[in-house]
C-alpha cells in the first residue's frame, strides 16, 4: 500500500458520516449556485457538473450510504481531494474571482470539502463485505 493511501486510512472521521456529508454537499453544489444567482455563468454550470459529480460519489461509492456500491472508498477519498482543489482554484482560473458571492461560495465549500475530505478515515473495505463472506463449518 503506497504511503499516501496509508494517510488517507488513518482519518478521524468514520466513513458512514462522511457518505452522509456527500448527500447535502451534492445539494449544495446544485441548489445554491441558482438561489444565489451567481453574475457569472460559468460558475453557475461548473457547480451544477461538480454537484452531479458528488451525486454520483454518494450513490455509487462502496460505503454503507452508497446505493450502487461500485466505487471504491479510496478512489472517492482521490475524487474528493481533486474536485475540493479544483473548487478552491477554479475563480481564480476561470476569471469569476471578481464575483465576490461565487467566488465566496467555491473558497467555502471547496475549503469544507477539503478539510472532510483530509479528516476522513477511507477504509478499504466495507464493513459489510465481512459479514457477507461465508464462515467456515464448525
Amino acid at each position: 500500500m503506497s504511503s499516501l493511501n496509508k494517510l488517507m486510512c488513518r482519518g478521524i472521521l468514520p466513513p458512514v458520516v462522511h457518505g452522509v456529508l456527500d448527500y447535502p454537499l451534492a445539494a449544495i453544489l446544485i441548489v445554491l449556485p441558482l438561489v444565489l444567482s451567481f453574475d457569472a455563468a460559468a460558475a453557475k454550470w461548473i457547480a451544477f457538473a461538480f454537484g452531479i459529480g458528488a451525486a454520483v460519489l454518494a450513490v455509487g461509492t462502496a460505503w454503507p450510504t452508497g446505493i450502487v456500491k461500485v466505487i471504491p472508498p479510496i478512489l472517492h477519498g482521490y475524487a474528493d481531494m481533486t474536485v475540493s482543489v479544483a473548487l478552491i482554484v477554479l475563480p481564480f482560473i476561470v476569471g469569476f474571482s471578481d464575483h465576490t458571492t461565487a467566488l465566496v461560495f467555491y473558497l467555502i465549500v471547496g475549503a469544507g470539502a477539503l478539510v472532510a475530505t483530509l479528516v476522513t478515515r477511507f477504509e478499504p473495505r466495507v464493513a459489510a463485505e465481512h459479514e457477507m463472506t461465508l464462515r467456515m463449518a464448525a
